[in-house]
């Protein structure tokens, strides 16, 4: 789980000083005290060596005092992501340690001490100074579990399946957290996965997935807190929404985020697993107004009997053809899956409930419907049978990723590069460069030698005829707050227009794009649809 040429953060200059401090004093006082026998270390650590790392500056390191049964004194400890490193030739994985601080004060005498504990036993830091425990904890505990969620926090309210909003009963802040039921955990392969997903939360490196701060475990139940946002699942928007769909824009931002997290995975040699609707959570936030997380990562080392495990577990609309060959999971396979999840969401017009049963038949028959589509636009007879299906360009991409051959599958980073997702992204850019400064009218931006009148008419014909004037209606209790909708011109518009003006336009339009690379539009022209999100 960790890549070895990320050159790490370098060590904090107080836990430098601090480490002067520790190793200025002794505790050897601690041994003569019989209140003291339970802080004797007896976990067992991984030789450094057999982990192959290369770690050439650890993120933190110091000095604490370690009492076994054959040795008292100190020891060099230095952290790197979820790895303790003891005395430069032992590493101790966090992320199966439950951590507890304690301290020792007497008149004469104190001590502080944290306690990291797995099922092996445990390894307890003894330190001189109360900085010390404070610091080392602030960088050991977010990598390990702790049992006190109860005393800490108070759930609030459910932001959507699994996910509850939560607040901590001193600063009184909010967060939100994933909550996983520990009884369902039957096997080691279940144990296995959800330990890698925590890991995977708990890396820096990885994009999009929910911002972990903290992993508590209370009573048979895992509470994953984050930071806050509120959001639903895909399958949940359009089967609890009231015929909403959504707009170019907003699809094309969920496209991109999980392809960002996709390629933040497979730089650490990663793979999420099953991108399914229940794993899309979109969110919104006091800072962003639209974002996607990826949740509940299957990845681990597959082999013939845990790949029959995976097939068996996983909806057969999103297995690959090559998995059912005998390869396994991967990055290409997490395109595949999100090309079926794209698909379905462009051709879902509430015909028939958002569940399994929609998902298997167009699954199925997807390819065949992209090109029955593809031949309707290309002859300028666009469907209205498909509202979120906006672009020939749309249909291209998801052809692409859902590509029955892996070998001619698109790679996630063309996929990032596809004219589609490009073209929105620049819509999006000009959308907040209108906010900021109000853009110059149509006839001054085109500096062509044509005469006013013609220009006018042009425009004029092109709104009157071919823009429809959609009011949006607002919901109250949307958690995503949409601009209202004027006049919209979509640079890929289906409507069959030989009209003579409006073709002038369209050149006057294009010459402005190779001379000052802008596209001049009207309010929110990426909008096609009202859309709401709970």
């Amino acid at each position: 789980m960790i890549k070895n040429n990320i050159r790490p953060r370098a060590s904090s200059e107080r836990l430098d000083k601090l480490a002067i401090l520790e190793n200025q004093t002794k505790l050897d006082w601690i041994m003569k005290n019989s209140q003291m026998k339970e802080l004797k270390s007896d976990i067992k650590m991984i030789p450094k060596e057999s982990l192959s790392l290369n770690i050439h500056v650890p993120e933190h390191e110091g000095i604490a005092t370690i009492w076994a049964d054959n040795w008292f004194g100190q020891k060099k400890i230095s952290q790197f992501r979820g790895l303790l490193i003891y005395d430069n030739q032992f590493c101790l994985v966090l992320n199966d340690c439950f951590i507890e601080k304690k301290k020792y004060q007497s008149s004469h005498q104190r001590a502080y001490f944290l306690k990291l504990i797995n099922p092996t036993g445990q390894l307890v830091l003894i330190f001189s100074h109360p900085l010390s425990l404070k610091q080392w904890n602030t960088c050991i505990k977010k990598y390990c579990k702790r049992n006190n969620f109860n005393k800490k926090f108070k759930v609030v309210e459910l932001i959507c399946q699994d996910f509850y909003a939560i607040q901590h009963k001193k600063q009184k802040q909010l967060f939100t957290s994933q909550v996983i039921n520990l009884t369902r955990i039957q096997n080691y392969d279940q144990a296995e996965l959800l330990d890698n997903y925590l890991k995977i939360l708990r890396n820096s490196s990885i994009s999009n997935y929910i911002q972990t701060i903290g992993v508590f475990e209370d009573k048979q139940m895992l509470f994953i807190v984050c930071k806050y946002f509120k959001g639903n699942s895909l399958d949940q928007f359009y089967n609890q929404s009231k015929k909403s769909y959504l707009n170019q824009q907003q699809i094309a931002t969920i496209c991109v985020s999980i392809l960002v997290a996709l390629r933040s995975l497979a730089d650490e040699e990663l793979f999420h697993g099953k991108i399914s609707f229940e794993n899309i959570i979109c969110y919104c936030n006091r800072k962003t107004q639209f974002g996607t997380y990826l949740v509940n990562s299957q990845y681990k080392f597959y082999d013939q009997n845990t790949l029959f495990k995976y097939i068996h577990q996983t909806p057969n609309y999103l297995i690959a053809p090559e998995i059912h060959e005998g390869a396994c999971p991967s990055s290409s396979t997490d395109i595949y899956q999100l090309g079926v999840i794209l698909g379905l969401i462009t051709f879902f017009n509430y015909t028939q409930p958002f569940k399994m049963n929609y998902y298997q038949s167009y699954a199925e028959n997807l390819m065949e419907l992209i090109i029955e589509q593809e031949n309707l636009i290309t002859k300028q007879k666009f469907s209205q049978e498909y509202p979120q299906l906006f672009s020939i360009s749309q249909l291209d991409l998801i052809k692409k990723m859902i590509q029955p051959n892996p070998n001619l599958r698109i790679s996630i980073n063309d996929a990032l590069k596809h004219v589609w997702l490009i073209n929105n992204k620049e819509k999006k850019m000009q959308k907040l460069m209108a906010k900021q400064m109000a853009l110059p009218s149509l006839r001054t931006i085109i500096e062509i030698k044509d005469s006013e009148c013609d220009l006018k008419k042009t425009t004029n014909n092109f709104s009157e005829e071919n823009i429809p004037h959609i009011q949006q209606v607002q919901d109250p209790n949307s958690l995503f707050m949409l601009l209202k909708q004027k006049k919209k011109i979509s640079s890929e518009t289906f409507v069959d227009s030989n009209d003579e003006d409006e073709n002038v336009l369209n050149d006057k339009i294009e010459k402005l794009n190779q001379q000052n690379n802008l596209v001049p539009s009207f309010n929110d022209h990426c909008f096609m649809y009202p859309s709401k999100f709970l």
